[in-house]
């Protein structure tokens, strides 16, 4: 055979390599193959068939660059700023802990002008003839193209997965957290209710309630969990299981009451978050009410004459102590035609454009204003009145309104 057949036999069975090389990494980025089983792939065919054998890889994760290969450099090489561009084609000297490293050939790798990811190539050794870094060149960039534009759009689909994840969870929460605050009540001959709630995000941690207990009583509740989004709705959610389990049976003593939810608060919550709750009996027939202020916003009770009294008695929120220092429990006698306002901070506490809240004397001029209306328009003019105030100013926090007129 001659010297010339015998080099066209081996740029054939060398060709032949590079294709089947390709058609291997292919299959492997579609078999799902690991990140490390991909690379420990580019680097073989690259080192052990073709004798690249210094090698570099740098990719771009979250906006750094990460070096994903070292092979043939002796020492650690130091990170790479975010900062950081290499020239095609350029010579590159790294200072590794072990001394210089040269690298004779930048590849560049772009997906819609962007690049993802630097290959730095070099020889080991001295040898005779063309290197094979530059005689591999096209070789070289085609695989690393294959093999980073993959793992590229691999991350941005996990990362598209996790989104749609966190998006179905979030929307699981808000159906959970729909089916913790009522939006009908029932009629009542004593009390008209009107209630709003809207959360700060898709899922927030406010929480409001009324319901029947024995004894011809009705149980007011509003609560507001500490923090924002899901973790604050799934500790409202079992909040809401636990004050309703025991209010319906120890509703004849708040204090023991609020401190067995003090109790699963901790349980649950083992301090990282607290709840703040208002909590009050109201006796069909002496028209008294009993109420425990939890380190809530005090609820205004706005009488039929416009006088007005904020109910403050209680204690310090649940969850921010293993037991409840002390409780002052709190009564008022409800005149017919009274107007109860329950709220959370997201009300008061909003800010208009110049860093001024709402706040609490606004409120009571407007409710004292319309006390004679129904409450749904109390309402409807109350949080028409806090959005002119806000202007442009974004919302910051949940708000939740309940509003009670007895007759």
């Amino acid at each position: 055979m001659t010297p010339k057949v015998e080099r066209l036999e081996r740029k054939v069975e060398l060709q032949d390599y590079k294709l089947g090389a390709l058609l291997e990494v292919t299959r492997a980025i579609n078999a799902r193959a690991s990140e490390e089983e991909l690379i420990e792939h580019f680097r073989r065919t690259l080192a052990e068939y073709l004798g690249i054998d210094r090698l570099v890889l740098y990719t771009s994760v979250s906006g750094e660059w990460r070096c994903m290969l070292t092979t043939g450099v002796e020492g650690a090489l130091p990170p790479v700023a975010a900062s950081t561009t290499f020239e095609a084609g350029q010579r590159v000297i790294l200072n590794s802990t072990a001394g210089s490293e040269v690298f004779d050939v930048v590849v560049p790798v772009k997906q819609d002008q962007e690049v993802l990811a630097y290959v730095l190539a070099g020889d080991t050794q001295e040898g005779v003839g063309v290197s094979p870094v530059v005689k591999h060149l096209n070789f070289i960039t085609t695989l690393t193209n294959v093999l980073v534009v993959a793992l590229h759009n691999r991350r941005l689909s996990e990362a598209a997965i996790r989104q749609e994840a966190t998006r179905r969870e979030l929307e699981l929460a808000a159906e959970m957290q729909a089916l913790l605050v009522p939006t009908e009540w029932p009629e009542d001959p004593d009390v008209e209710v009107s209630a709003y709630y809207r959360p700060h995000r898709e899922v927030g941690g406010d929480y409001y309630d009324l319901f029947p207990v024995e004894g011809d009583r009705l149980m007011f509740c509003m609560a507001d969990v500490s923090g924002k989004g899901v973790s604050a709705a799934f500790l409202m959610s079992n909040f809401q299981a636990n004050l309703r389990a025991i209010l319906q049976t120890e509703s004849e003593d708040l204090e023991r009451s609020i401190r067995m939810l003090n109790e699963r608060v901790m349980s649950n919550a083992r301090g990282e978050k607290y709840i703040t709750l208002f909590v009050a009996c109201y006796d069909r027939k002496t028209r008294k009410l009993t109420y425990i202020n939890c380190g809530h916003n005090p609820p205004l009770l706005m009488g039929p004459e416009g006088t007005a009294q904020q109910l403050v008695n209680g204690s310090v929120g649940l969850g921010m102590f293993s037991e409840i220092p002390s409780v002052d429990l709190g009564e008022a006698t409800i005149a017919r035609d009274s107007v109860l306002v329950c709220y959370t901070d997201g009300l008061v506490e909003q800010e208009n454009e110049e860093g001024v809240p709402f706040g609490m004397q606004r409120m009571e001029r407007l409710v004292r204003e319309r006390r004679g209306m129904d409450v749904t328009q109390i309402q409807a003019a109350l949080l028409e009145s806090v959005e002119s105030f806000r202007g442009a100013e974004p919302t910051f926090d949940d708000t939740a309104l309940m509003l009670a007129r007895f007759r």
